[in-house]
């Protein structure tokens, strides 16, 4: 049914566009009709121009230290991860590796320090493991950060280890929600949602009011990036300039995260070309988490509120036998 009558979504659904009554609520400031002392409604939180500034240290301190080898490699022949701890946003980053060779490792840390360093967080100190190879003790020297080798047999004195724990945990428990027959092979494309719904849950030292997400990457916004249990079974819709004219309207696919340089879209990875698609429109079929449903308040509320309807509005005269009382 879904491959015969799936089209694509309309447009304007779920928009974060500001209409133009949302923006005189939002940039007026009504004034409340008095009201007695004793059911006066309290204040409305209304915008003000006021700033208040305050000083957090900036350490500066990083620790990153690689994982064991995964399960079974990656589409991409990934076997490792590099897990890095931000201690100042309180932001945990994990980057893939195919071994742990100096070479890959320090192509690994290249890309972390230029993503730390590109949102503002300049590291200053790294802790590393007493096997950090001359190599990358070199490119923390032309960097200007200041490095520090942990003890040998005294993993405590790394903060990355316990950041390694979390982020273990967290990506067990998503891999756990996949579908039973999803391919492990695809491990290394759930990391960026892994990733954001960690961070998501974590508080920034810089600013206790924002995420370790937004302060890393800026404030998140599902209505713009919607997501969804990792590993769900989906059905993507197909555009009819990639498709025949009797073709099916939609193609399986795994869901694998929200594609967030895309509006309301998802990275789906589609079984017959064994690759990753940008897709607008899908069809959820998840096994071991279900959809949300109403419960049995919602559903007598919302009898109650078509029974009020039909009682305050009566239909016109039909051609079927009027409804009795009983």
């Amino acid at each position: 049914m879904v491959k015969g009558h799936l089209n694509q979504e309309r447009a304007n659904v779920r928009s974060t566009k500001l209409t133009a009554e949302k923006h005189e609520i939002t940039t007026s400031h009504p004034v409340p009709d008095p009201a007695p002392e004793s059911l006066a409604p309290e204040p409305a939180a209304l915008k003000t121009h006021f700033l208040y500034a305050d000083c957090q240290p900036a350490t500066g301190q990083i620790n990153a230290d690689p994982t064991g080898r995964f399960l079974v490699p990656s589409v991409s022949g990934n076997s490792y991860i590099l897990v890095v701890y931000d201690y100042d946003s309180n932001y945990i980053h994990a980057e893939p590796m195919k071994n742990r060779t100096k070479e890959v490792i320090l192509a690994a840390y290249q890309r972390v320090i230029s993503l730390l360093k590109s949102r503002g967080l300049q590291p200053k100190l790294q802790k590393l493991e007493n096997e950090a190879s001359q190599v990358l003790q070199q490119y923390m020297v032309e960097e200007h950060i200041n490095f520090q080798l942990v003890p040998p047999g005294l993993h405590r004195r790394n903060a990355a280890e316990r950041a390694i724990r979390t982020f273990k945990n967290h990506f067990i428990a998503g891999l756990c929600t996949t579908a039973a027959d999803f391919p492990l092979t695809l491990w290394e494309q759930l990391l960026p949602q892994a990733l954001m719904t960690l961070n998501l849950l974590r508080t920034s030292r810089i600013n206790p009011r924002l995420s370790a997400w937004s302060q890393v990457h800026g404030t998140f916004d599902y209505n713009r990036t919607p997501l969804a249990p990792p590993g769900t079974r989906v059905l993507a819709h197909e555009k009819p300039s990639l498709r025949g004219t009797w073709s099916p309207h939609a193609v399986d696919g795994w869901y694998l995260g929200p594609a967030t340089l895309h509006y309301c879209c998802y990275r789906v990875w589609i079984l017959k070309t064994t690759s990753e698609r940008i897709a607008d429109t899908v069809v959820w079929f998840p096994t071991k988490v279900s959809m949300p449903k109403s419960s049995s308040t919602d559903a007598a509320i919302a009898a109650a509120r078509d029974l009020t309807s039909a009682l305050l509005h009566p239909s016109p005269a039909s051609p079927l036998s009027p409804i009795s009382d009983s």
